[in-house]
């Protein structure tokens, strides 16, 4: 789980994802608190207002899978997602 949101996080971060939602996030990794650190890029992704590619939303689905996550706790997202 640790690999899978680390990778999250790096996305986040090349998507434009301020630092300080990183910082936020990866302390929330490093204490194995893997919800609230799923939660912090989820939201604040969204709260940013960034758009992310199909490849983004499966990362952030399959996350969401591995720590039972219902669909209907981030389906937000779905707002963000572009086609190219």
């Amino acid at each position: 789980m640790k690999k899978r949101l680390e990778a999250l996080i790096k996305i986040a971060e090349t998507s434009g994802l301020p630092q300080s939602d990183l910082d936020t996030a990866t302390e929330f990794l490093f204490h194995h608190e893997y919800g609230l650190c799923f939660d912090t890029i989820a939201t604040q992704m969204y709260e940013n207002n960034i758009n992310i590619d199909l490849k983004t939303y499966s990362a952030i689905s399959e996350a969401a899978m591995v720590l039972k996550i219902p669909i209907d706790d981030y389906s937000y997202i779905n707002d963000l997602i572009i086609i190219e």
